[in-house]
């Protein structure tokens, strides 16, 4: 029956979806095409092999400023136009920038596949950039920084992922950047940029859904076979770092209401063997109500308002992290010993069958849904091309959490999950003794 139950959900992921085939133009674009013809629309992702982790120091942010400044207009299409063309046609359009890859995706009617490819290929090539346009676009990327660091623990947040790798780590500096350094790059370095990484030979298409792979070939030769390669590209910067054999600890003081620890781990990047049992180890321990880290901390001990954690998987080195927010009279060390008690007892006595069967399970639901999808499609085999290094890690996602064992679980957990190799940080409330006083009175309420 569990065998039947598996064939049966991996033939729904499969339904009506072909091989997805790959095919490398002239000018070094790779393109990677998925035929589903259940899906009546077609995603159309552009992945460029350049994130945050490529900025040198002096240009931090400008990967991310790029990702803006590419929707403001090139030579034969005016600013906001291309978003305008595709929400014409019934479509939707935007992009993302990370350590590691800034992606420019389309979802829009099957039938308007060539608009998408056009738009592209034009912006790949044709774009321009001006004072005016930087000056716009510098202030959009303030403002976002000021959205996330308006939330006192998001600003703490953005120090802790700095501090889990060394000072001059490519990592060490988020996507959003550095705004000192934002306001000085000029047009001139912009075109640098631009220069250095945006071609055909750093990029990936992806294309899938209700698409004919014909038909798509020729019209991927007709928009981008012109486009001409950038000749030499930039090393990739080293992702490697020392292995951590101190635990640090950081302590911060924040006008958020309630105390709050995080801690953080740093695991192999995205393409090695252990990171499929840490995927099932971080379901086990932080997935949802009845994950060990809500059970204990939450129900058990009450401890805590809330408890979970969330793997940041990168090309190089990665991060996962646990964090807690609880009363004011629990101490930050008591919550610490508390979450080190369940990873510890993991260590030692592994996890259950049951865990283990359910995290599989979630993990499974999770690729089924996610395969109905268009989009989701084309970014797991962007993904699978750019952080993993081959498209075809696609097919075989499902097989690698499957594979994994109890052992697996419980032997990567005693490699990563040690104190000498944790960081964490403490955040108090500025004031608490406002705070304080309410718990106690409310305490007092049911004694």
């Amino acid at each position: 029956m569990k065998k039947l139950l598996q064939i049966s959900l991996l033939f729904i992921v499969g339904l009506g979806a072909s091989e997805p085939t790959h095919f490398v133009l002239d000018n070094g674009l790779k393109v990677i095409v998925l035929e589903k013809h259940t899906i009546p629309v077609a995603a159309v992702q552009v992945w460029y092999d350049v994130g945050s982790h490529d900025e040198w120091d002096g240009i931090r942010g400008t990967a991310h400023l790029f990702e803006h400044m590419m929707f403001r207009g090139s030579e034969n299409i005016a600013p906001e136009e291309h978003a305008r063309l595709i929400n014409e046609v019934g479509g939707y359009n935007n992009a993302f920038t990370s350590d590691d890859v800034t992606v420019y995706h389309e979802r829009l009617p099957a039938g308007e596949l060539e608009l998408a490819l056009r738009l592209e290929a034009e912006r790949m090539h044709l774009l321009k950039m001006s004072d005016e346009i930087l000056a716009t676009e510098r202030e959009v990327v303030h403002e976002e920084y000021r959205q996330r660091t308006s939330n006192p623990i998001g600003k703490l947040f953005l120090k802790f992922r700095g501090k889990m790798y060394p000072e001059d780590h490519p990592y060490a500096v988020t996507p959003i950047g550095i705004m000192d350094q934002l306001d000085t790059i000029s047009v001139k370095t912009c075109q640098t940029f631009y220069d250095l990484y945006y071609g055909p030979e750093n990029a990936t298409l992806v294309i899938a859904g209700d698409v004919d792979l014909e038909n798509t070939r020729t019209l991927v030769e007709k928009y981008f076979g012109a486009v001409r390669p950038l000749g030499t590209l930039p090393k990739n910067p080293n992702l490697s770092v020392p292995e951590q054999t101190e635990k640090v600890v950081l302590n911060e003081k924040s006008s958020f209401d309630l105390p709050v620890t995080m801690m953080g781990f740093r695991v192999p990047g995205s393409a090695h063997d252990d990171i499929a049992a840490l995927d099932v180890l971080s379901y086990i321990l932080s997935n949802g109500e009845s994950s060990r880290l809500n059970q204990t901390l939450v129900r058990d001990k009450q401890l805590a308002l809330g408890a979970g954690g969330f793997p940041m998987a990168m090309k190089g080195p990665g991060i996962f992290i646990y964090f807690s927010f609880y009363f004011p009279q629990v101490s930050s060390s008591k919550i610490e010993n508390a979450i080190m008690d369940i990873i510890e007892d993991v260590r030692i006595n592994g996890v259950t069958t049951s865990e283990l069967t359910k995290a599989r399970k979630q993990m499974l639901a999770g690729k089924v849904f996610e395969r109905y999808s268009a989009n989701s499609l084309a970014n797991s085999l962007g993904n699978a091309e750019l952080i993993m290094g081959d498209y075809r890690e696609f097919n075989r996602e499902i097989d690698r959490f499957n594979a994994v064992t109890a052992e697996d679980v419980k032997r990567v957990a005693n490699t990563y999950f040690v104190e000498e190799k944790m960081t964490i940080m403490h955040i108090a409330p500025e004031d608490l003794s406002f705070l304080k006083k309410c718990m106690f009175w409310i305490a007092g309420l049911f004694m």
